[in-house]
């Protein structure tokens, strides 16, 4: 009975912890931002490829992340960490300034757009699954209790995590059908400014590990 209720702590612990880390009401106010010119419809079907695009990733790291990052590219949590927190910081500052990113293609559709511009890169990842993500995933996965059981909670928990990301992916762009452009604008240049406070953490953060290795 005890192992059954450690079984269910360990389901909603991981649950709520990575709903929190993932933060996908963050998320929904950038994809507001950058997807001012489409319709709920078409914001609905970008957060499916994002919840579908960020879960892969979250799934590839929880199973072969120490492998791909330290043994294949030999790249450091620490490293990872202040990458992601560069590249958070370039998109947050091109949102606060109000411009257009440099990779937009105005001869294509507008669903092909945002799979150029904004789908991948930042929203499914740094943004829903990046090195925070992927650092506390890793954490995570490293201190389950020996076992099968164990390991197949922590994965089921993920998997409800991602389904609850969905919805609110899918509430917030329901929702969204009531907002102004003029408000979502100021919104964009809002969740810009957000951003850079994210990266300069992120890269702070990365930068304080490094050297408290040393």
């Amino acid at each position: 009975m005890s192992g059954d209720f450690s079984l269910l702590n360990l389901f909603f612990s991981t649950t709520s912890k990575m709903y929190v880390i993932l933060n996908p009401v963050a998320a929904i106010a950038v994809m507001l931002g950058l997807s001012s010119r489409n319709s709920v419809a078409e914001r609905i079907n970008i957060s499916k490829q994002v919840c579908t695009i960020g879960g892969t990733l979250l799934f590839i790291f929880a199973l072969f992340g120490k492998i791909i990052l330290e043994d294949i590219f030999h790249i450091s949590p620490e490293a990872f960490q202040v990458g992601g927190g560069l590249y958070l910081f370039s998109i947050g500052l091109s949102m606060a300034l109000s411009k257009e990113s440099d990779r937009q293609v105005e001869d294509l559709p507008s669903t092909e757009k945002n799979a150029f511009n904004f789908i991948v890169t930042p929203l499914a990842t740094p943004l829903l699954t990046g090195p925070g993500t992927i650092t506390a995933t890793l954490v995570q996965r490293t201190e389950l209790p020996e076992g099968t059981a164990p390991l197949l909670v922590f994965f089921g928990a993920l998997t409800v995590t991602l389904f609850l990301v969905y919805f609110t992916f899918f509430m917030g762009c329901k929702f969204s059908k009531y907002l102004k452009p003029a408000l979502i604008k100021i919104i964009e240049r809002l969740v810009g400014m957000v951003m850079l406070c994210l990266a300069i953490g992120s890269m702070l953060s990365g930068a304080t590990k490094f050297l408290q290795k040393l």
